[in-house]
């Protein structure tokens, strides 16, 4: 029996140990390769971290800025720490392995590409980086044309809150000159004087409101028909002159009695010409 229970002991402790080795396989205990304890791995994560942080960042300033847009302007400061923190996360190398490979392109979903793309149109669609002048990339200011319309906008607008407090049926009189400054100038932005495609949004968009306002809040459109119509009159009147003519020559002209023209066909000259030589 002692001989037994000795066995049964060695069998134990032989278990016990084989279990030891045996590496846990728990998906709660387990740690990503990428969350290594090794300090220089975990630089990689601090990264990915701030770029998630300054990607939530830069989406809820897009929202907030939405409407009226004003985003491009109120939100540089997030998309500059997005636009960085990415590049950062792109060119880092931690002990000969760089931060690219451990998180973007590794599978289908690829979420860090993906959100930055889709971030980013946000940004690019409406041509934001127009705003400023990018003389210094790591500091970029408002350019001298933003700058420019900004304060044309101030004082349009500020004219027609003026004259609104005052006398609404004036504001088309009082501030004709400063909403033709600003349209004019805002004309210069874009070759199409559209700017769709070329404008900052923020500007296109303030240019947008104001002219909604100023045709149909107020309906300042109407004081330019009657040049309108006048051109309007002298092109139609222009355009019948031909007509108006024709008919003074059929009915007031005279008439003359133009003598019958023979039309002959070279061809039936030719056939008699070959007939006559056959006779002949």
């Amino acid at each position: 029996m002692n001989g037994f229970y000795l066995a049964l002991f060695f069998i134990l402790q032989y278990s016990m140990k084989l279990k030891a080795d045996i590496p846990n396989n728990n998906p709660q205990n387990w740690d990503p390769p990428y969350l290594s304890k090794d300090p220089e791995p975990m630089n990689c994560t601090t990264i990915v971290n701030a770029f998630a942080q300054y990607a939530s960042d830069l989406t809820r300033c897009s929202i907030m800025y939405a409407r009226p847009i004003t985003l491009c302007e109120n939100c540089i400061k997030e998309y500059m720490n997005f636009h960085t923190k990415y590049q950062e996360l792109l060119t880092t190398v931690v002990n000969g392995t760089s931060c690219k490979s451990m998180f973007i392109s590794q599978d289908r979903l690829d979420a860090v590409l993906e959100y930055h793309d889709n971030i980013l149109s946000i940004w690019d669609k409406g041509h934001c980086n127009a705003c400023y002048d990018w003389s210094n990339p790591a500091a970029p200011t408002l350019s001298n044309q933003t700058v420019h319309f900004n304060t044309l906008y101030k004082e349009t607008n500020n004219c027609i809150q003026k004259y609104t407090a005052e006398n609404k049926s004036e504001v088309c009189n009082k501030c004709m000159q400063e909403y033709l400054q600003l349209d004019d100038y805002y004309k210069t932005l874009s070759e199409d004087a559209v700017g769709v495609d070329s404008i900052c949004m923020d500007v296109f968009d303030s240019m947008n409101a104001t002219r909604s306002t100023w045709s149909k809040t107020y309906n300042c459109c109407k004081l330019r028909r009657s040049p309108e119509i006048i051109f309007l009159c002298c092109a139609a009147i222009i355009s019948a002159l031909p007509l108006f003519y024709y008919i003074m020559l059929r009915y007031c002209g005279p008439i003359r009695d133009f003598p019958n023209v023979l039309k002959q066909s070279r061809f039936k000259q030719t056939i008699l010409r070959s007939i006559n030589r056959r006779i002949n």
